[in-house]
């Protein structure tokens, strides 16, 4: 038997991988509020969801938006001392 190895003529464009899309291991205020609108458009309209449960959501988003900014600004703080103690720290002296 003889094996066929078969070739694509030089006209047909060939197929390019997709590109993946980086994964997202946070999430934002979009997307909270992405998640509130399909919530709210999913929930059965003979029993809906009580607001104070909104509210508190909505709450708590606020309270870890804020954690995280405060966060950041703590660590631009850090990286300002830390080049400002290294600008005033005198040389290691050498015996």
């Amino acid at each position: 038997m003889s094996s066929v190895t078969p070739t694509l003529p030089a006209s047909l464009p060939v197929a390019q991988p997709a590109t993946a899309k980086a994964p997202k291991y946070t999430l934002d205020q979009g997307d909270f509020l992405r998640l509130l609108t399909a919530q709210l458009q999913n929930q059965d309209p003979t029993k809906p969801v009580d607001n104070f449960q909104y509210v508190q959501q909505m709450a708590m988003f606020a309270q870890v938006e804020g954690s995280s900014a405060t966060n950041s600004k703590l660590d631009a703080v850090i990286a300002r001392l830390d080049q400002l103690i290294a600008q005033v720290s005198p040389p290691a002296a050498s015996n």
